[in-house]
């Protein structure tokens, strides 16, 4: 017997009801778990039908899927489909498989008696929160064992690791991303890596522990904790009360150091007070108050922690109009008319034709471009050309990063490097100005497309396929430095977006979002798509002959080049070109 069931996942079986307008007393005392005067996130619940007397094995184990998907954090509906011992030994956060809407769940009888599950799954969300994409046409499948007890059907064992199957809407209702922040280890800046988390009762808790849980293997080396290994939450709940989110902590060891003290305030701040009504986050150790430096009570901004926002030098874009650079201001792009004309004795180069893809660094001080036959990587300060360095083939578009290092992919002979050129050493010093080869293992039987360095500088997006131009991947790697912020090794990578079938370019649009220029199948035109570093990629507006990406604004100032040589820029859901020009070079992108 075989049943089939849309993949809503819920939709037909779960109830709408209005949340409870009652609260907690404000006599109340605060309990473990308890988030006094927390934020409903929202006023509508979901509520799972109970289990039908008499349903046949398929109907519990299909009424079982569902009922995960209700809004009780206890999950008392699903857990009634299961024989005790399996209910005291399901953890629903073990794991999430994500549907589409419109798949559908198949319910059959298997091998045995035991009862078959079978979906098509768009993403997996591990036991971290780490979201990762699945291929197109992913199908997984699994088998529930059943037993017959006082005349009713109930699970009695669960797949290995099996947590709970969400259709998408289901998934974004119960679920949402959440930036989880590291310390840079070359600069004094927060790294953020992003889990999605259930929301609920305990969000605030959930974030502190993945905070504790340390940082990603893909950011190994690039960024640190000040928190130290092992430690953990001294009672099993932070508690929020009036807007103060309270985060007590056992160690065996806490610097005294003033700068890590503000340190480990920052990581916990900025990642717990993400948790609805949380304004403030005070340290306990143990139960008595965690005294940071230059902090009187609870935390409540990054910049007395010495956490501002980075400032960075106001560098105006270079629209390339044949041979000549001209500087324009972001407001001006797209907008020909209130150009200047190019200024006569502007301290720029002038770019013959065979030098193509250049690049501005951070400081609009320096420019880079590749020779014709991707041959050749040159250097410019002013109008001099300063460097010409011929190291390998196949060279992809340059970029800087904001610790003033030039990056650039290609061949080596057989082998595929990533180079960083330290452009703050003097020129004519080859040793320290010349390029040198990063490793980077998880490249062998790969050809970089594209790379572009994250706007904390301690991320890499590269985008690569195979020596045939096949199986496009976009990975993101820690960027490993030493002391005075030269690259030293590149970390093992987090792959994303695995449905797009052609990438041709990458760009950051802000410290957690990336931007590929692909498609997911032959027959679409290009187009750019917004790629979280954990959920899901969305499509922005097409663009027919799309060659390179860039931005001037984040997401809505995205900034393409096309074969036929032209520069276009976003304008809601359409292209507007920008007048003359065949490049627009933006600092350190």
């Amino acid at each position: 017997m075989r049943r089939r069931a849309a993949a809503a996942l819920g939709a037909a079986a779960l109830t709408l009801v209005s949340a409870c307008g009652g609260g907690l007393s404000t006599e109340s005392a605060i309990q473990p778990g308890l988030e006094v005067g927390s934020v409903q996130e929202n006023e509508i619940r979901v509520e799972a039908n109970p289990i039908r007397p008499g349903a046949s094995p398929q109907e519990v184990v299909e009424g079982f899927i569902r009922a995960a998907a209700a809004s009780d954090d206890q999950f008392q509906v699903a857990r009634s489909y299961l024989t005790p011992d399996a209910a005291a030994g399901w953890r629903p956060d073990t794991s999430v498989v994500v549907f589409g809407n419109e798949s559908v769940l198949d319910i059959s009888e298997a091998d045995g008696g035991d009862v078959r599950a079978k979906a098509t799954a768009t993403a997996r969300v591990d036991g971290t929160g780490r979201y990762q994409e699945l291929p197109a046409n992913s199908t997984v499948e699994v088998d529930f064992q059943v037993v017959q007890r006082e005349g009713e059907w109930r699970i009695t064992k669960l797949p290995e690791n099996f947590g709970t199957w969400l259709s998408n809407s289901d998934f974004l209702r119960l679920y949402d991303p959440f930036r989880i922040y590291f310390l840079s280890a070359s600069q004094r800046r927060l790294v953020p890596d992003v889990r999605w988390l259930p929301l609920g009762t305990g969000l605030a808790t959930r974030l502190a522990r993945s905070l504790l849980s340390g940082a990603p293997e893909y950011l190994r080396g690039a960024v640190r904790s000040d928190v130290p290994a092992g430690t953990r939450l001294a009672v099993d709940a932070v508690t929020i009360d009036s807007g103060t989110a309270t985060v007590d902590l056992t160690a065996t060891r806490l610097a005294a150091d003033p700068g890590q003290r503000q340190n480990l305030g920052a990581q916990f701040l900025a990642t717990v007070s993400q948790a609805p009504g949380v304004d403030r986050v005070a340290l306990q150790l143990e139960g008595a108050d965690l005294r940071v430096p230059g902090v009187e009570g609870a935390l409540d901004s990054l910049s007395t922690l010495g956490f501002g926002t980075p400032s960075e030098p106001e560098v105006k874009p270079l629209l390339r109009i044949g041979t000549t650079l001209v500087p324009v201001r972001p407001e001006e792009v797209g907008d020909p008319g209130g150009r200047p004309a190019p200024p006569q004795a502007a301290a720029l180069p002038t770019l013959q034709p065979g030098w193509a893809y250049p690049a501005l660094s951070r400081t609009g001080s320096e420019v880079a471009a590749v020779g014709g036959d991707r041959a050749q990587l040159a250097r410019w300060r002013g109008k001099t050309q300063v460097q010409v360095l011929t190291f390998g083939s196949q060279l992809t578009r340059p970029t800087y990063d904001t610790q003033d290092i030039l990056w650039v992919a290609g061949r080596d002979g057989d082998l595929t490097r990533v180079w960083v050129v330290n452009t703050a050493a003097d020129p004519a010093d080859a040793a320290k100005s010349g390029p040198r080869a990063l490793s980077a293992p998880w490249l062998e039987g790969r050809r970089v497309v594209s790379l572009r360095v994250s706007p904390d500088g301690q991320r890499l997006a590269v985008v690569s396929t195979t020596e045939a131009g096949k199986g496009p991947r976009l990975d993101v790697t820690g960027v490993v430095r030493q002391t005075g912020g030269v690259p030293a090794s590149l970390a093992p990578p987090l792959s994303l977006a695995p449905t797009l079938t052609l990438m041709r370019d990458v760009v950051w649009v802000d410290d957690a979002t990336l931007v590929v220029l692909g498609r997911r199948n032959s027959t679409q035109v290009l187009r750019p798509w917004t790629v979280p570093l954990g959920g899901q990629i969305t499509a922005g507006p097409e663009i027919s002959g799309a060659r390179t990406i860039t931005t001037i604004n984040g997401e809505r100032g995205l900034v393409v080049t096309t074969d036929d040589r032209q520069v276009l820029l976003r304008a809601g859901s359409r292209w507007q070109r920008v007048g003359e020009g065949t490049d627009l070079l933006v600092a350190a992108r």
